[in-house]
């Protein structure tokens, strides 16, 4: 995604982004959480 906003910015669709920060964020943070604790193990 940083790709197309930095690079291709007039071609951004922000109703994808939005849904992205307000929905997917979170579930990547979970996953990133538990993989984080399955290395600490």
């Amino acid at each position: 995604m940083r790709n197309r906003i930095i690079h291709a910015y007039f071609d951004v669709n922000l109703d994808i982004v939005w849904q992205v920060i307000t929905q997917d964020l979170g579930l990547l943070l979970i996953e990133v959480e538990k993989a984080i604790q399955d290395l600490e193990k």
